[in-house]
């Protein structure tokens, strides 16, 4: 389902932000997820980066080798932008490790680096598709209601939903997939799509009405036993299957 023209991520802004801001090494790969992969930007939404870099070879081999991990959040041309890359080794330990955040940079459908490195990384993420990430969505989940309850907003009751609701698809059917408006009528949770309508037509961190809050939180605990039965029942293998290939990739890679 597409976003609406003016809700869509400017890619040609986060273009410009990357070579404002460019992290070491050279950006092998860099997709935009937050609110816009979720499927619930608001106009004033931040733009989140999430990429990989890769060092060459001789400066992981020196004394002072370059940051792992390369972090920007601040304005730009009048939007906030969130930019975080990790080196290639890094980013594809975490994918093994269940790490949702990065199978999602991997496979959000709005890219801003192509190539060979960025095809071979959707590939690879996409076969190591495994049980092993229900723990990071159903920590996440538990995570974003408590964060829900300090502060009831629009954007963390969508949060809870999109993570739950990511993770019960991806253990369900293998594949990735962040928007809420079309996750929460799939698996019987249409009343999302309100709290969808209330955050674009808002703001980023607007208030939830009281009786939508209410009823969503009602759920919560049909949204956890979806997420846990999707386990029981997942075609998914118990670990990533092509992790060898996977470090293969990664040594041809970096001796290339």
């Amino acid at each position: 389902m597409d976003l609406p023209a003016h809700l869509r991520p400017d890619l040609e802004r986060g273009l410009r932000f990357l070579a404002a801001h460019r992290p070491p090494g050279r950006l092998v790969q860099c997709g935009v997820t937050g609110a816009h992969f979720y499927g619930f930007p608001s106009p004033d939404s931040v733009l989140d980066l999430k990429g990989v870099h890769q060092v060459p070879l001789a400066e992981l081999l020196g004394f002072d080798p370059p940051a792992e991990t390369h972090d920007v959040l601040t304005d730009f041309e009048g939007l906030e932008h969130d930019l975080t890359t990790h080196e290639l080794v890094v980013a594809l330990k975490l994918l093994f490790r269940g790490n949702g955040n990065v199978l999602e940079r991997f496979l959000s459908p709005f890219q801003l680096v192509s190539g060979p490195v960025a095809d071979a990384l959707a590939e690879l993420a996409r076969g190591a598709a495994s049980q092993r990430f229900h723990r990071h969505y159903r920590g996440f989940f538990t995570g974003m209601q408590r964060e829900h309850l300090r502060e009831p907003r629009v954007k963390s009751m969508l949060y809870a939903y999109r993570v739950a609701l990511t993770g019960v698809h991806l253990l369900r059917t293998g594949e990735c997939l962040g928007d809420v408006r079309v996750l929460g009528p799939r698996y019987g949770f249409p009343r999302i799509l309100e709290a969808v309508l209330a955050k674009a037509e808002g703001e980023e961190k607007g208030g939830i009405d009281a009786d939508l809050d209410a009823a969503l939180q009602a759920d919560w605990p049909r949204l956890e036993r979806a997420l846990d039965d999707a386990l029981a029942a997942s075609p998914l293998p118990a670990e990533p299957p092509n992790r060898a290939e996977a470090e293969a990739w990664l040594v041809a890679q970096r001796t290339a």
